[in-house]
């Protein structure tokens, strides 16, 4: 991925609803070519967040459970499982253009994580791509992935666990066969916030030759 100007958006809003709208729309902004490439960091207030399709493959969740609790479910417009979101969560978000060709799933993930991976290693915590979709730490996954694309752009967009809820999160999200333990990043760097991550991201991404200009929100 050559380097060049990146906008960076720090998102404040919790509305799930409104930040999914957000993903749909600077994809397609970016992919009409009048957005320029972005990385976007925001949060939702408690949540689950569904891909397009019911599938074994990608895991589920319990839906008597979240009636019971209230908890919205949104759908995505990426494909895979079920993610439990709260405000101990940190999404994030890679909208980049491609030469024109798909590129396969395991290359995409790679090329968005890679930036998380090593902002992570920035704060002392030595993380790991484990394909197809997850960042591991320890044996232990911090970060689910999903993607969308186009010959034109990549979204790549994913979960990092700072401090979120994993009880909550174990009871209602239904793992698929071989996904390790989540946890928390809250266990390796107590008092890690998503400032500190952010801020770690954009010098992961300045260190690789990115001009990054950043933003309190997506316009």
């Amino acid at each position: 991925m050559a380097a060049g100007e990146l906008v960076v958006y720090f998102e404040r809003a919790r509305d799930p609803v409104a930040n999914l709208e957000r993903e749909a729309e600077l994809f397609d902004r970016v992919d009409r070519r009048t957005h320029p490439e972005c990385v976007r960091f925001w949060v939702n207030s408690r949540c689950l967040v569904k891909g397009r399709a019911k599938s074994a493959k990608y895991g589920w969740y319990n839906e008597g459970l979240a009636r019971e609790l209230k908890i919205p479910v949104i759908e995505r417009s990426t494909g895979g499982g079920v993610v439990y979101h709260d405000e101990g969560n940190l999404n994030w978000s890679f909208f980049l253009s491609t030469p024109g060709s798909f590129q396969s799933p395991a290359a995409s993930f790679n090329r968005a994580s890679k930036f998380i991976i090593e902002a992570l290693d920035r704060l002392g915590i030595r993380a790991t791509f484990s394909p197809p979709n997850r960042i591991d730490v320890s044996d232990r996954k911090v970060s689910g992935m999903a993607a969308r694309s186009t010959v034109r752009t990549l979204l790549v967009h994913g979960t990092l666990l700072l401090h979120s809820d994993l009880t909550t999160l174990n009871q209602l999200c239904i793992p698929p066969d071989g996904c390790p333990p989540v946890a928390n990043l809250s266990e390796w760097k107590p008092g890690i916030d998503a400032e500190s991550v952010m801020g770690a991201v954009v010098r992961t991404l300045e260190g690789s030759g990115y001009k990054v200009r950043t933003s309190g929100r997506a316009t």
